[in-house]
């Protein structure tokens, strides 16, 4: 009963029941690479690029204690992102698996208009990216998706100078990656759609209550890459 009860609780939280997936994915490519490592292509590289945030967001209103307005939030800008790191390209056929380690750094301009001032400051957010990519190569095209983990690394935040700010940050976020993909030789473009199932401003909080500007943190990203 204990075990269906657990089996049950993962089946209602869709956090949980993706998680459990990410778990299996990973699993069955471990289990694919061992048993074609002889015969498979593997070809390791390093790969860098710029990414388009792709959001709608709304602003929002934090009030005190006393339900006085204390500060009006808005997002004035979100700049391109920048990323860079290591893959592997493990091909098998026409059956493709690439995992990869990124560096990730984004950057988004707030405004907040307060009873006295009006300010615009810029937020810097760094995170080490896992995509893993799976999917079908035929010649130089390759057509694929898969999990994508979000280890946050740093922010540095102007959010820090305003009464009652709490920043709470989750260490690690998930998300899903799919495009399209390029080979040429050794070199490799990649042109993908990334949706997070995190919020843009979700690690914003002001006098104990959590907000965010109501968008989901999705992006559209180019790499180029080059195999050894």
């Amino acid at each position: 009963m204990r075990q269906l009860r657990r089996y049950l609780g993962i089946m209602n939280d869709p956090y949980m029941l993706y998680r459990s997936g990410i778990k299996l994915v990973f699993l069955l490519t471990c289990i694919i690479v061992f048993h074609t490592s002889t015969s498979a292509q593997i070809n390791p590289g390093i790969k860098f690029g710029v990414s388009t945030p792709d959001i709608n967001p709304k602003d929002f209103v934090v009030r005190d204690g006393q339900g006085v307005d204390y500060y009006h939030i808005f997002v004035e800008k979100a700049y391109y992102g920048i990323h860079g790191g290591a893959f592997v390209q493990i091909q098998m056929g026409g059956f493709f698996i690439q995992p990869e380690v990124l560096y990730n750094s984004t950057r988004v301009s707030y405004r907040i208009d307060s009873l006295f001032a009006s300010r615009v400051f810029t937020d810097s957010y760094k995170n080490i990216d896992f995509p893993l990519m799976l999917g079908l190569k035929s010649g130089a095209v390759r057509l694929g998706g898969g999990p994508v983990g979000h280890l946050f690394f740093d922010n540095d935040s102007g959010f820090n100078d305003y009464e009652g700010f709490d920043a709470v940050v989750e260490d690690l976020t998930w998300g899903w990656q799919a495009g399209l993909g390029l080979d040429f030789w050794k070199l490799h473009i990649d042109l993908r759609y990334e949706g997070n199932f995190s919020k843009v401003g979700d690690n914003i909080t002001f006098f104990g209550e959590e907000f965010d500007f109501a968008t989901d943190n999705n992006r559209i990203i180019a790499s180029l890459g080059f195999s050894f």
